[in-house]
């Protein structure tokens, strides 16, 4: 099959047709994957005679297989470039599913790695949101999908009047033409094993600039014995199965903490994504570093407190405003030190830039007490 990028559109909202294919192209992280659930059950509200399909990951392929708004999944994320084989493959068998009409839309939601644009290219969808080897649209909403700057404090003022907020949910969605509420985050659960502790904990996270010091962490801990009558059992650390030697700062982390908190439950890789949904669901509270645990517990409703180290207007290790979970059931920390070196960087880097981890050290266990107070009160009994 030839591949004619010339033929391609920008999506302005056309008709798609009775029963269009539409391809969401995701990433290879959890959070990304979390932050799109609008989006899929936004089309699938849209467009109920669709057939769409999620080009997902092996880490979220657990999730993606019980996802009621999608039709298929294809784990491809992690191969990066390598992928394009087999995505111009599966683009062959489309007509014989489709009447005939190929793929409709293509939807790129991970316009910054730069293989989706030839992804989008091998797909050769009629039109196509986002990142893709054709010229930009004249749309303010077009522009948007290419922004790379969504993280920018004046996204707002440069977009008024197409967008209600600068929360990822909901620009996901914007720029594919999809209304809905957009911070209702659903996601599948299963029931949890038994004896789970109450409290779950993530320490770890994809970049090291977003960690919290072991110290911190511990002086908390103490502090959720003490004050909360929690034994050590009643406290258990989240997150991904932990590898054989731990190469980076999250995972040394995570290590030392387990060797330091006597007690500490140790609970990593030993949940499925589903049923760690279900844990959340079931736990009085959760605390959290920006991380896909964090977005998980967030969907399932379980009071949460999150660890950004950014300040009262927003600026530190992570966009901060762009990506934390707009919920009355989380509560979000406030560092007392400002810092713009990762959002110089465009939060590219993955450590911090300055010898002093300022941003996460200027969040000391005192400041984030009062919001654990408030979450465990929200869920505590009557």
């Amino acid at each position: 099959m030839t591949t004619l990028p010339g033929l391609m559109r920008r999506f302005q909202n056309q008709d798609l047709g009775p029963r269009p294919q539409i391809v969401v192209l995701g990433a290879a992280k959890l959070g990304n994957y979390v932050v799109l659930q609008p989006l899929l059950r936004g089309l699938r509200h849209k467009y109920p005679s669709a057939q769409l399909t999620y080009v997902g990951s092996q880490r979220t392929r657990e999730l993606e297989r019980l996802n009621p708004w999608i039709d298929a999944s294809l784990p491809l994320a992690e191969q990066g470039p390598a992928a394009l084989a087999a995505l111009a493959q599966w683009r062959r068998s489309v007509p014989d599913r489709a009447n005939g009409d190929g793929v409709a839309l293509v939807i790129n939601a991970d316009g910054h790695a730069p293989h989706t644009a030839a992804w989008t290219r091998a797909l050769a969808p009629r039109f196509v949101v986002g990142a893709a080897p054709i010229p930009p649209g004249d749309h303010p909403l077009q522009a948007l999908a290419l922004d790379p700057h969504w993280a920018s404090p004046t996204l707002m003022e440069r977009y008024g009047g197409w967008i209600g907020s600068n929360s990822i949910r909901e620009l996901h969605c914007r720029v594919a033409w999809v209304d809905t509420d957009f911070e209702r985050v659903e996601l599948p659960a299963e029931t949890p094993p038994p004896g789970l502790p109450p409290v779950l904990i993530a320490v770890n996270g994809e970049r090291a600039a977003k960690l919290w010091p072991l110290e911190n962490w511990l002086a908390l801990l103490e502090k959720l014995q003490l004050e909360l009558g929690l034994a050590a059992r009643g406290i258990g650390l989240i997150g991904g199965p932990p590898p054989a030697e731990p190469r980076q700062p999250g995972d040394r982390l995570e290590r030392a903490l387990l060797a330091r908190a006597a007690g500490l439950r140790d609970l990593r890789g030993r949940l499925s994504l589903p049923a760690l949904v279900g844990a959340l669901a079931h736990s009085r509270l959760c605390i959290a570093v920006d991380s896909g645990p964090l977005h998980l517990a967030a969907a399932a409703g379980c009071p949460t407190v999150a660890l950004f180290g950014t300040d009262a207007g927003g600026l530190g290790s992570s966009p901060r405003d762009l990506w934390a979970p707009r919920a009355d059931h989380v509560w979000i920390s406030r560092s007392q030190h400002r810092c713009n070196g990762c959002q110089q960087l465009r939060f590219e880097n993955p450590a911090c830039p300055l010898e002093q981890h300022a941003c996460m050290e200027g969040l000391p266990p005192e400041a984030v007490w009062p919001l654990v107070q408030r979450a465990w009160q929200q869920n505590g009994p009557a």
